[in-house]
């Protein structure tokens, strides 16, 4: 006797959030991810003529060999390596270069700068790259910890170092946002809801370094609530409440050496959407050598793959990348592309479980049937 047999799919306890789904929602899911590539592919064809994506021109202040924002925190991090006081120093860079000084974010906090000045560029580069190695080791770690996971996930580590190798570049160690972005990487691999301590220690320095941290530990403390566990939740207010009170001390210290006439910020209103984002992603990422539209395909499968793997770890990790898309679709300048840097080495992690949640949706429409 002959018969019609599907080839079973693994159980819905896989780690594959996509395996086992009813038809009509397997073809809804496949056909979101369809349009969002194709909305990117159009809006990346199209744009309004604006640069999305504003790099240091030729006319930008030049220190040390360097251009741009990589020479102005580099001209600080030396005169407070000489002794002079960071806030001078941050001040009158920012004033000899046409860099504004109101308000007062648009000085960075002096965390990064005291770091180069007390180990001098070499000191400080090692430092960095040692956040980065750790960041690298401890997602490796975390994924082969994981039972559920294929062995091949560990491989993602190296997705991960790829989108980390500013941290081994003279000049972009100075960039706030890449030191930000390594250390935000690998509180996420040390994330564990039980036990959030080490990730809220390690988010909170790089918090010190770059205020923009704070949303990524707002999520964490999100998750947090909804699980209920106050200990956690005091813990991650105690971030913010430890970081408001930097901030004040900041606006204090950047108002003490502010004069009438300095220059101010445009503001922050960039409203780029989608095409700004990908634009951003694609500027610093490992795969900025690949053409623009490749970058349209990959976030999508980037953030798709996220989705796939069913954890808590995975949940934290596509919250913190959404809520920073929405940031930088929202509010980032051309000239704000940086930003991306918090959250690249994290995003293009997710492309190793893209595969296997492809072809569970595949498996679903279209099952291979055998004759019995």
């Amino acid at each position: 006797m002959k018969g019609a047999q599907v080839t079973g799919a693994p159980p819905v306890t896989s780690w594959n959030r996509w395996q086992g789904l009813a038809r009509p929602v397997a073809a809804a899911v496949l056909t979101l991810l369809a349009a969002l590539v194709l909305y990117g592919l159009i809006a990346q064809a199209g744009g309004n003529g604006a640069p999305r994506v504003e790099a240091a021109s030729s006319t930008a202040m030049r220190a040390q060999g360097m251009i741009g924002d990589h020479a102005l925190y580099g001209n600080i991090a030396a005169r407070v390596a000489a002794g002079e006081d960071y806030y001078v120093a941050a001040a009158a860079e920012h004033r000899a270069n046409n860099y504004p000084l109101i308000p007062f974010v648009t000085v960075r906090l002096p965390t990064l700068a005291h770091i180069f000045a007390l180990g001098g560029p070499t000191g400080g580069m090692l430092i960095v790259a040692a956040i980065g190695v750790a960041a690298i080791l401890a997602w490796r770690r975390r994924l082969l910890d994981e039972p559920a996971l294929p062995r091949y996930a560990r491989f993602a580590a190296l997705v991960m170092a790829a989108n980390l190798s500013p941290i081994i570049a003279r000049d972009w160690v100075l960039i706030h946002e890449v030191v930000a972005g390594a250390l935000v990487a690998l509180a996420l691999a040390l994330y564990r809801p039980e036990r959030p301590w080490a990730a809220l220690a390690v988010l909170l320095v790089a918090a010190l370094i770059r205020e923009t941290v704070v949303p990524a530990a707002i999520v964490l403390g999100c998750f947090a609530l909804v699980d209920r566990d106050w200990r956690a939740v005091g813990a991650w207010v105690g971030v913010g409440v430890v970081m408001l009170g930097v901030m004040l001390l900041h606006l204090d210290a950047v108002t003490a050496v502010t004069r009438p006439g300095d220059l101010a910020s445009p503001g922050w209103n960039g409203a780029g959407g989608w095409h700004s984002y990908l634009a951003f992603v694609h500027h610093v990422s490992a795969f900025r050598f690949l053409p623009e539209a490749a970058t349209a395909v990959l976030i999508p499968l980037a953030l798709f793959g996220w989705t796939a793997w069913r954890s808590r770890l995975a949940a934290a990790m596509l919250a913190v990348q959404l809520v920073y898309a929405v940031i930088l679709m929202l509010f980032a300048r051309p000239n704000n592309f940086y930003w991306a840097m918090l959250v690249v080495p994290t995003l293009y992690t997710g492309l190793i479980f893209a595969p296997a949640a492809l072809a569970a949706l595949a498996r679903t429409l279209w099952p291979v049937r055998h004759a019995a």
